[in-house]
């Protein structure tokens, strides 16, 4: 049985308010503090920007051209441009998408386990688990407006959905696979599939599995999956041929049969990468609750957790055979090992504290075991207001270059009267299209400031560090770097400043040039 110490009690009679709580400021603190990420969501950024502009709402551009680089189907990029229209150019407008999302991830699944299990400790539990590991919170989910929280919310609502047509044998959910589905599919295309092999070994092991085979709404579901698949793919190839070819090159066979962008790793790289940071400290706890889970004595949360271990199996085993390796590829998986952990953590503790002999040393068990719900999302959640600092120390990187510019702009742009005619010092221009060229001298790309080039309310222009002895005032010029500063005040010695941004931008004020 589940521990009933009265912490537990408390928890699990409070614990829906507890989870929203902890969810809202896991993810809505600071979430428009950090300046666009450049892999990938500035990019993403500019897609969304550039189709709030154009009105064109097929065919994603970067730098007003279509964009082939980035081939996914535009369901988050229709989001954020729509939302940049309503509240503007922002860093919220961007990862709102995300952030409700992953709200919506958590909601979904503490429903499932207190309402349809019965069981609001397991579902608080899921929750702490999930907003306590940084590959669920953090850059490239949560934090970010990137796909991968998207489409872990259609995933997520895919795969409750199913589990409750083989629960419960009603039609009514399909309704939900086929959202679920279709939606995933329009936000990361071919990644909605990745489950679908773990999903059908669970199928085909057990009777109602197999039962479900003879059903029409799987076909019904497979058919509308189908046609909004197709319907997509041949609109947007229809719209500007070529895009199809640059599908199967990125997404289908090239990704998985080849290592793109030098994306490559072990076979054990998805694992390394949960035990590196991306699902601290749960990666070593489930060795120990995941038996637990898998031989829970009540049926129906037995069946639960096997589905729940045959979907991340199943994606860690597709991932892993792929030649193509990023760390946030497994990520939608982690729901799953939150429940899988949830259902096995309860009966551990359990096992734990019979275990154990002697009021003080059970007390002392029972106090670590409830910090261990509360205190990860806390101590998460606090690192991640941490990325402020890990900006401030990239002094010697190349991120420097890529990241603190968008700080100063922003500041720049919500003051009363914007400076101009403005010119920014910079390594990267801003005008390279494509990622490869990222460290390669000062045409280097850096979406994230030209999204803030183009947010800015006047032209900008940007020169690198070579340029500076040319400049002529008046104007304002804009510089991030001690050298680029030090050199400026050298070729400008009556030239006044001030500091601008969190990361302390230098606006410098050039006289008139005679």
């Amino acid at each position: 049985m589940t521990p009933t110490l009265p912490a537990v009690r408390f928890i699990g009679r409070w614990a829906g308010l507890l989870l929203l709580l902890l969810t809202l400021f896991s993810v809505f603190t600071d979430l428009g503090g950090l300046t666009l990420r450049p892999w990938d969501e500035a990019r993403l950024a500019i897609n969304a920007w550039e189709m709030s502009q154009t009105g064109n709402w097929i065919v994603t551009t970067f730098g007003f051209e279509p964009d082939l680089w980035n081939t996914k189907p535009p369901l988050l990029i229709w989001l954020q441009a729509g939302l940049i229209r309503l509240i503007g150019p922002t860093e919220w407008a961007i990862r709102l998408p995300s952030a409700v999302a992953t709200v919506g991830t958590l909601m979904l699944i503490y429903s499932f386990l207190a309402k349809f299990m019965r069981r609001p400790l397991a579902g608080f539990l899921a929750g702490s688990v999930l907003t306590s590991a940084l590959g669920f919170l953090g850059e490239h989910h949560a934090h970010t407006g990137d796909y991968d929280a998207l489409l872990t919310f259609c995933e997520v609502s895919m795969g409750l959905s199913l589990l409750l047509v083989l629960e419960t044998g009603r039609s009514r959910w399909w309704v939900g696979v086929g959202l679920g589905l279709a939606a995933a599919t329009l936000t990361k295309g071919v990644a909605a599939l990745l489950p679908l092999p773990g999903l059908a070994l669970y199928i085909l092991a057990q009777r109602r599995g197999r039962r479900l085979l003879l059903r029409p709404g799987l076909w019904l579901v497979a058919l509308g999956w189908l046609a909004v698949a197709a319907g997509w793919y041949l609109l947007r190839e229809r719209t500007l041929p070529g895009y199809w070819a640059a599908v199967n090159l990125n997404e289908l066979g090239g990704r998985f049969g080849t290592a793109l962008e030098s994306n490559a790793g072990p076979w054990y790289f998805y694992l390394a990468s949960l035990a590196e940071s991306k699902f601290l400290p749960w990666i070593y706890l489930l060795p120990f609750v995941i038996p637990f889970a898998l031989r829970h004595p009540e049926a129906r949360t037995r069946r639960v957790a096997w589905f729940a271990f045959s979907w991340a199996a199943g994606m860690l085993l597709v991932l892993s055979m792929a030649k193509t390796k990023v760390a946030w590829y497994f990520v939608p998986a982690l729901p799953w090992l939150a429940i899988l952990a949830a259902i096995g953590a309860p009966r551990l503790a359990t096992w734990l504290l019979n275990k154990v002999r002697g009021r003080g040393a059970r007390a002392v068990l029972a106090f670590w075991l409830i910090a261990f719900l509360v205190l990860p999302p806390l101590i998460t959640s606090l690192h991640e207001l941490r990325d402020y600092w890990r900006d401030a120390r990239r002094d010697r990187s190349a991120t420097r270059y890529l990241l603190r510019p968008g700080y100063a702009l922003r500041a720049l742009r919500q003051e009363a009267q914007p400076p101009a005619p403005l010119t920014v010092v910079s390594r990267y221009s801003a005008t390279t299209l494509k990622p490869s060229t990222v460290f390669q001298g000062d045409s280097g790309y850096n979406a994230s400031l030209r999204f803030y080039l183009a947010a800015y309310p006047h032209p900008v222009r940007v020169v690198p560090s070579v340029a500076i002895d040319s400049l002529r005032g008046p104007g304002y010029v804009l510089t991030v770097s001690p050298a680029d500063s030090a050199r400026l005040r050298a070729a400008f010695p009556r030239a006044a400043y001030r500091l601008v941004g969190r990361y302390n931008g230098l606006l410098w004020t050039l006289p008139a040039t005679p």
